[in-house]
């Protein structure tokens, strides 16, 4: 399952990092489409995007009325010309959503009869270009090992008693994909660097001794660690409104043991999905 998993993510980030070679712009350089006293998204070639109304304009320049002020641009400095108002690049975007957790690797020992978890997480992106952007990703996990049963030559068993195990990572990502106000589908990539907090509970052993016929009950307490993580993945997001959309990400986060990196050793994969909210 963890190779699916693997040969997922990677497909989802070759994708969007190529992805870039297959979009074109359905925007075209026609000055007669400038009409005075109408609105329009005006981007130069040097990147500045002007939004703002036709005030005056002649053969050589037009004179546009924005929120901040008025501006004098020269018709042969214009890219392109959209009569949409909405910037073409989004200035933030926010999403919150869940899913399930599953441990891998080292974390084998504490997967011994653990069900998949489930996981929360929080961002906050922002793009510093049309296909990359930086985000800053809360997260929450919790996963819990029922109890544990040791056959041994006799008709008793030992058992190890069930434990929880809570989560909580902040990560600084960064993502490569489309991030175009007007685009209403998009794959992306992501790779990234954090710290996880595990907070593991106490959990009860027993074991049978067979020199008195008694068992023994031991209590050990619970450990609280703080690793260095590394993330990499990739999703989906899909626009139901101009703000308002649907995303879908998974992710391998592998995390120090004991002072090192394992690759595919001690980590997790949390699979989740929610909504997102832009900010233009």
């Amino acid at each position: 399952m963890i190779n699916k998993m693997l040969f997922t993510l990677s497909s989802i980030i070759l994708i969007a990092a190529f992805s870039d070679s297959f979009i074109y712009s359905q925007e075209q350089v026609v000055i007669d489409s400038l009409v005075t006293g109408k609105k329009f998204r005006i981007t130069l070639y040097n990147d500045k995007e002007i939004i703002g109304r036709v005030a005056k304009q002649d053969s050589l320049t037009a004179i546009i009325a924005t929120e901040s002020g008025t501006v004098r641009i020269r018709k042969e400095d214009i890219f392109s010309i959209s009569r949409s108002t909405i910037p073409k690049l989004m200035k933030a975007l926010f999403s919150a959503g869940g899913g399930v957790l599953l441990l891998t690797g080292e974390d084998s020992y504490y997967n011994r009869n653990t069900k998949p978890g489930y996981s929360l997480q929080f961002t906050g992106l922002m793009p510093f270009s049309e296909n990359k952007a930086v985000r800053l990703e809360l997260g929450y996990g919790k996963s819990k090992k029922d109890e544990y049963l040791y056959p041994n030559y006799y008709e008793y068993y030992s058992s190890e008693g069930p434990q929880t195990r809570d989560m909580y990572s902040l990560h600084v990502d960064f993502l490569f994909g489309d991030f175009e106000t007007n685009t209403r589908f998009s794959v992306y990539g992501l790779g990234g660097a954090g710290l996880v907090y595990t907070d593991e509970s106490d959990f009860t052993s027993s074991y049978y001794n067979s020199y008195d016929s008694t068992f023994h009950t031991y209590t050990y307490p619970g450990e609280d660690i703080t690793s260095f993580s590394l993330a990499l993945g990739g999703g989906l997001r899909f626009k139901l409104t101009d703000r308002i959309g649907m995303f879908a990400e998974a992710q391998y986060n592998m995390s120090t043991y004991e002072g090192f990196f394992w690759f595919f050793g001690r980590g997790y994969f949390p699979v989740r999905g929610g909504f997102t909210y832009t900010f233009y």
